[in-house]
């Protein structure tokens, strides 16, 4: 069997290619998330103003917090993330992206991020879908994913100042009842950003 494709407007592009496992090989023509953002499920969120970490994996003040509520019937798809720092830790800093495991009580809201829609430009949350700013686990979560390290030289002496970033392209999926933050090994102050699509079970 054959596959054509076409363009937007109908018009026969070829026949596709496919890989020996049988997957469709498909070269992005525009933004990777164009059709994600069109159905309006992608959202962006970032501190307004700095957060300081705790040292080390803990339950108070994750930087910025995506708390996927207990039965919220969504699945959190995290495309990226990113930290940024101004002020030097008072010891060398890992940077990590954590997971917080199930648990049936809420995370606990002190501070509600600003998150917009990145279709519309509404600042309303996503249905069932925490975004905070400043908040309280359940319980300490674990890192999965090392964003860098943040060393203590100031930002007047690094050109490059302290900045970290990955993207996860979807791949990372925040199921409900989990959480996920960034937290630092050694009390840090920190920004930063979350872009991420909010789907049905």
């Amino acid at each position: 069997m054959e596959i054509t494709l076409l363009d937007r407007f109908g018009n026969e592009i070829g026949p596709a290619k496919g890989s020996k496992a049988g997957g469709l090989l498909v070269a992005l023509g525009n933004a990777a998330f164009d059709e994600a953002v069109d159905r309006g499920n992608v959202y962006v969120a970032a501190n307004q103003t700095t957060v300081t970490t705790q040292a080390g994996l803990s339950v108070t003040t994750p930087a910025l917090t995506i708390a996927n509520t207990p039965f919220s019937g969504k699945t959190v798809k995290i495309w990226y993330v990113s930290a940024v720092s101004l002020v030097a830790p008072v010891a060398a800093a890992a940077i990590w992206a954590t997971l917080g495991g199930y648990s049936s009580t809420a995370v606990t809201a002190t501070t509600p991020a600003t998150v917009r829609n990145m279709k519309t430009g509404d600042g309303s949350e996503p249905p069932g879908v925490r975004l905070l700013a400043v908040a309280t686990l359940p319980a300490a979560p674990v890192a999965i994913g090392q964003l860098g390290a943040q060393l203590t030289a100031a930002i007047t002496t690094a050109p490059l100042g302290a900045f970290y970033e990955r993207w996860y392209n979807g791949a990372l999926r925040i199921a409900p009842g989990f959480n996920f933050s960034i937290q630092t090994s050694t009390a840090s102050t920190l920004f930063c950003e979350y872009i991420l699509e909010v789907v049905d079970l």
